[in-house]
């Protein structure tokens, strides 16, 4: 007979493959997603797919932490609903998302990957230049990411696990 996964096991479970998808494989953003989707079952390749671009900053530029953003395209994927035309579900997915957002901020101070990147590595580290890339490499910048993309896809999952227990209980 199985044993039933707990909540708990489940997040470590979710961390961890993202920590090792971003080790492995880099790309913040589609590493946050893949861990979060073969675990929630949320999107399929084409959602994994544009979420590809969002790494580093956003398309390599440290701006918005791509990995935030990831989590923020699956708490979309779970809070938003079909009707384009409805305000109020628009409300409600952005009103979700603020709140990731700010529980994100709350973790690392900030959700700018320039700035994460100083604290974790005490310099920023422009990843569209080659040498740069190479210097982010040698100052750990794969040890120290694959921490925020677990963590990041921690929170993200809570998250919709709160969200959905709230959702089941009305």
């Amino acid at each position: 007979m199985a044993r039933k996964t707990s909540r708990g096991e489940l997040l470590n479970q979710i961390e961890k493959t993202a920590h090792d998808y971003e080790k492995e494989f880099h790309g913040c953003s589609r590493c946050v997603f893949k861990a979060l989707q073969d675990y929630l079952d949320l999107g399929d390749i084409v959602v994994l797919k544009a979420s590809t671009p969002l790494a580093a900053g956003i398309a390599m530029r440290g701006e918005t932490c791509g990995a935030m953003v990831a989590g923020l395209l699956a708490v979309g994927i779970i809070t938003a609903n079909d009707d384009f035309k409805d305000p109020s579900a628009l409300t409600n997915s952005l009103a979700a998302g603020f709140r990731v957002a700010k529980r994100f901020e709350k973790e690392f101070g900030t959700t700018n990957c320039t700035e994460i990147q100083r604290d974790k590595l005490g310099r920023f580290y422009n990843l569209a230049d080659p040498e740069e890339y190479e210097a982010f490499i040698k100052a750990n910048g794969y040890v120290e990411c694959p921490k925020v993309v677990g963590k990041v896809a921690r929170i993200t999952a809570e998250f919709i696990f709160d969200y959905l227990d709230r959702k089941d209980s009305r």
